[in-house]
């Protein structure tokens, strides 16, 4: 006798009805973390054309700040959107 084994996909399903928005909330915690690294980066690239050891343009450190905030902004509203979207009914008095 041969056990049926079950797709992978079928399992991806019943995890995302279990735990909706787990993957989005995921990805935003990603892109919020990735976005404060970049910022971090960019504050290293000002003290390290400050000091004269790196020879950075301005403008790629600007747009790497832009690029940061613009990250950072899509990470929260991902998360704002899953928050939203799995909180609890209130409760009724």
């Amino acid at each position: 006798m041969s056990r049926v084994r079950a797709k992978p996909e079928a399992h991806a399903e019943k995890a995302a009805a279990r735990w909706p928005g787990l993957s989005s909330y995921a990805i935003a915690a990603f892109l919020i973390k990735l976005a404060k690294h970049m910022a971090l980066l960019a504050s290293f690239m000002i003290v390290g054309s400050a000091t004269g050891r790196a020879t950075i343009s301005e403008l790629g450190i600007f747009f790497l700040v832009a690029t940061s905030a613009l990250v950072y902004s899509v990470g929260r509203s991902l998360e704002r959107r899953v928050t939203t979207r799995t909180r609890l009914p209130l409760s009724e008095p």
